[in-house]
């Protein structure tokens, strides 16, 4: 176990608070395990699903009952970026601790509560199309990622993942690009805003 790095008094979370990001290839103790995330790789490129409430972001969600870590990582990245996922592999996990009494209401596991974060390669994609929760799904290359709000406060967990990534060398896939999502699979090195104001132009020329 190693820990990357350690914050606190996070605004999101009741007061006082811990937050560290850990580097482990062994899980936390899975009662307090609440949800399960995937940093998913197509060759250098970060898979990435746009929620309407936090902006992209990487795929993952909260475990339902008799789920395993991974195997709600899996069914949650299908549902926000219709991704199949090989050589999954555990990366770390964020640790949530609150340092204060339990908060009225808290419906998490209490001090301590963890957040998995799986390294991935995505094998296979669907067709994506745009949910409640997800408008858009993207590859970022490196350089493009480094715009990413989620990159930038996880820059530590990103740098990791993407120096295994390196190692293993997992190929690019060349993708079937027959959906309305084309332009975000560019290999080029584009922020964020340039692949939406992108994709914004190719759909109105679709429209007509």
């Amino acid at each position: 176990m190693q820990i990357l790095g350690t914050g606190y008094n996070i605004a999101w979370l009741p007061l006082p608070n811990e937050i560290a990001l850990i580097l482990d290839d062994q899980l936390p103790p899975i009662p307090a395990i609440t949800s399960a995330l995937a940093l998913a790789f197509d060759g250098e490129r970060i898979l990435m699903t746009n929620l309407r409430q936090r902006g992209w972001d990487i795929p993952g969600g909260h475990i339902e009952p008799g789920e395993t870590p991974e195997a709600a990582m899996r069914r949650e990245v299908m549902e926000e970026a219709g991704a199949q996922l090989t050589d999954v592999q555990l990366l770390g996990y964020q640790r949530i601790r609150l340092l204060g009494q339990v908060p009225d209401g808290y419906r998490y596991p209490h001090p301590d509560s963890y957040q998995i974060l799986y390294l991935a390669h995505v094998a296979e994609l669907a067709a994506f199309s745009a949910t409640e929760e997800a408008s858009q799904r993207a590859f970022f290359t490196p350089t493009a990622a480094q715009e990413l709000t989620w990159v930038q406060e996880n820059r530590l967990m990103y740098d990791q993942a993407l120096a295994r990534v390196k190692k293993l060398r997992w190929l690019s896939t060349t993708f079937s690009e027959g959906d309305n999502a084309t332009i975000l699979y560019s290999t080029v090195d584009k922020p964020p805003a340039v692949l939406i104001e992108e994709l914004d132009l190719l759909r109105t020329k679709e429209g007509g």
